[in-house]
């Protein structure tokens, strides 16, 4: 995700904008908010799906569950740094 430059700053948080389907930068913050919080849940339920797989006998059935989570962490973890340049961006801070 590097970014040089106010232009390709601007350029990269238009594209996000448009990818989610927003007018401004509190729509944004606020889309991306949203889908956060469905990744939340979904870690919720991935969590309780990999307690199970801990105890089954094929091993690798936990490793993809774990790997899941992984993505999905990652993903998150994206989506905040996406979403903090918006918030600075919307500050003025460019």
């Amino acid at each position: 995700m590097a970014i040089t430059g106010v232009a390709g700053k601007r350029r990269f948080l238009d594209l996000w904008a448009r990818a989610l389907g927003v007018g401004n930068d509190l729509e944004a913050m606020a889309k991306l908010r949203a889908v956060m919080n469905e990744l939340d849940d979904a870690r919720s339920q991935l969590q309780k799906t990999t307690r199970v797989l801990a105890s089954v006998p094929d091993p690798d059935a936990n490793v993809g569950a774990t790997g899941a989570m992984d993505a999905l962490e990652s993903t998150w973890r994206n989506l905040l740094a996406v979403e903090r340049r918006f918030a600075k961006h919307e500050r003025g801070r460019k």
